[in-house]
């Protein structure tokens, strides 16, 4: 009898069986890139509160070596309220020359501006906190994408480098309010939370002057008469951070779904006001709460 020999080649995968394999695995990509997506943007929030601490630790210095005054946390102003932390780009402060091979009114332009705006804004002008944190990358948040936006008209946004608003009411925006703003950090009585900067979402090329509430809130009423006025940022998934007067700084992760709706709206005009902002304003948001029991203020210190 003869016996035939065995056949020792595998066989070969069919047409069939390899679109199989294509269709799992892009399947398998499809469900873990968000999961890895949000694993990158947690992890920059690590690297973000290096920065803050950086600034406030800057913050601190400067008040130290200042009679205990507070740096000026708008991106405006001057005279007695000394230089702003960061010139802003719409301030009218700002007289940079942008060095050869930077064109005007692109990204790069604008976020060399940006950058010396706290470095250095005008000749013979060193930004006020520039001398203990000499780092100009310290006004971007790694979390921050808006950079990945397009200038659509000069410094109108929506690009933007800056991703850091001062308190309103810490010599910032809001210096002018008597019975609010104060001046000398040792009238912030509760430095454990009360923050010092926020990150902001402004679409308007740069977080414009400092952070405001729509409505500060009362702490006679728990703050929860407070609404929220600036956008805030979700530049770590559905969370801000924040640094705060005595040196640290946290994450906080927005609970209501208008406030993340609003943080993540890319309109050049919401801070104006639009549909998702008013959304945002609605009694009773535990996000306008939080936000408004850690401003520092007169009566809320």
């Amino acid at each position: 009898m003869k016996i035939s020999k065995k056949h020792n080649q595998p066989d070969a995968f069919t047409l069939i069986e390899l679109l199989v394999v294509i269709a799992i695995i892009a399947i398998l990509a499809a469900m873990l890139l968000p999961a890895l997506s949000k694993a990158k943007m947690k992890a920059t929030q690590a690297a973000c509160w290096n920065l803050e601490k950086q600034l406030v630790l800057g913050w601190t210095m400067y008040s130290d070596d200042n009679n205990d005054l507070m740096c000026n946390l708008s991106t405006t102003g001057g005279g007695v309220d000394g230089v702003p932390w960061r010139v802003g780009l719409h301030s009218g402060l700002l007289n940079v020359t942008l060095p050869a091979g930077i064109l005007a009114n692109t990204e790069a332009a604008q976020k060399y501006l940006t950058e010396m705006g706290f470095q250095a804004p005008s000749p013979g002008v060193t930004g006020p906190l520039y001398p203990y944190c000499k780092n100009p990358d310290v006004v971007h948040c790694p979390g921050d994408r808006r950079y990945q936006l397009k200038v659509s008209s000069g410094y109108n946004g929506p690009y933007s480098w800056d991703s850091f608003s001062g308190g309103m009411y810490l010599n910032g925006e809001g210096r002018g309010v008597a019975a609010k703003s104060l001046k000398k950090r040792t009238q912030i009585t509760r430095p454990t939370d009360k923050y010092v900067w926020i990150e902001g979402a402004d679409m308007r090329g740069e977080n414009e002057g400092g952070w405001s509430m729509g409505n500060d809130g009362t702490a006679a009423n728990n703050f929860t008469d407070a609404v929220i006025g600036d956008s805030p940022a979700c530049f770590h998934v559905t969370s801000s951070d924040f640094n705060f007067a005595d040196g640290h700084a946290e994450g906080h992760k927005w609970l209501d779904g208008t406030t993340v709706a609003f943080a993540n709206d890319t309109n050049p005009s919401k801070d104006s006001g639009d549909a998702l902002k008013t959304a945002c304003q609605h009694a009773g948001n535990v996000d306008a709460i939080w936000v408004a029991s850690r401003q520092a203020q007169k009566q809320n210190p």
